[in-house]
């Protein structure tokens, strides 16, 4: 003989019904979005938690975005400034010999070509910036088209006519961490530049030299002098454009490693183990067929087969 049901155990069933049926949802919609809630007030208890972790992740975004730009545009200044050394390592090594040849080309159209290369790697472009023109990067940095003959002992670093820059003098700068900030950048009126501009002008505008004139060889001894001078000082700045490059690197791993720490803890509390959901959804299908089924079995019973 079976036994009738009281109103309240069918109540307590409804219930635990309702309450499995209510978990079976909220784990189908965890699977399908793969987030334990799709708004704050499902993880309440680590919702302020997240709120931090998504502003620890924005800001470690942002530095590592700064120094991605910053290191582009040093690896830009470097192969130009390595470009410019190798220029002005080879045309010193000839200078000697060929300031006094009398067949090949002359040193003054050596001097001319040298030139044009080393005003075209000094305009180079970070995207649309000159990154030798200081903080006017929107004009190219240097014009050597209208210098006028010079000599080796007056700059032409300044503006023009009598000079070629016309960047300015002013210092990039970029906040890679929290209080923070480095100084980079060269501008194409540095001395190792101007040295070897000016020397490479002052050759390209000077008549023939004679080996046999006393003016003639002190000046190729002078210009010897000054080009060596350049090539120590452009070893120079590529040390301390490496120096910066690894500043930046060690910065650059520092917020990798932190942004990567933030995200890891935000995936732990938004995410779900979807393995573990699924197998959690199939226990739960499985006791609400249960559920239905008992509820059936005593929806079916009444007085009648009770007293049989």
């Amino acid at each position: 003989m079976s036994r009738v049901g009281t109103l309240s155990e069918n109540n307590q069933i409804l219930s635990y019904l309702q309450q499995n049926k209510t978990s079976a949802d909220t784990l189908e919609q965890q699977i399908a979005t793969g987030l334990k809630s799709t708004d704050f007030s499902g993880i309440a208890p680590q919702a302020a938690q997240l709120v931090s972790l998504n502003d620890q992740s924005s800001k470690q975004q942002g530095y590592i975005d700064t120094i991605n730009n910053v290191n582009t545009r040093l690896q830009v200044m470097a192969l130009s400034i390595n470009n410019i050394e190798k220029l002005a390592t080879q045309f010193v090594g000839n200078l000697p010999n060929d300031a006094y040849a009398t067949e090949g080309e002359t040193i003054q159209t050596q001097a001319q070509q040298v030139l044009a290369q080393v005003a075209g790697y000094l305009d180079t472009q970070d995207g649309s910036d000159y990154v030798f023109a200081g903080n006017k990067t929107t004009v190219p940095p240097v014009d050597t088209s209208h210098l006028p003959p010079g000599n080796l002992s007056t700059s032409v670093g300044g503006s023009p006519p009598s000079g070629y820059y016309q960047g300015d003098n002013g210092i990039a700068q970029a906040t890679v961490d929290n209080n923070v900030t480095l100084t980079y950048g060269i501008d194409a009126n540095n001395p190792a530049f101007e040295q070897f501009i000016r020397v490479l002008n002052f050759l390209a505008t000077s008549p023939p030299f004679n080996q046999d004139n006393p003016t003639d060889v002190a000046n190729v001894n002078k210009a010897t002098q000054l080009l060596n001078q350049s090539v120590t000082q452009l070893q120079t700045l590529q040390g301390t454009v490496a120096l910066q490059q690894g500043q930046l690197a060690n910065q650059l791993s520092t917020h990798q490693n932190a942004l990567s720490l933030a995200k890891s803890t935000i995936s732990s509390v938004e995410q779900i183990d979807p393995a573990t959901a699924i197998t959690q959804l199939d226990t739960l299908q499985t006791q609400l067929q249960a559920s239905y089924q008992t509820i059936g079995i005593l929806q079916q019973l009444s007085l009648v087969n009770y007293i049989k």
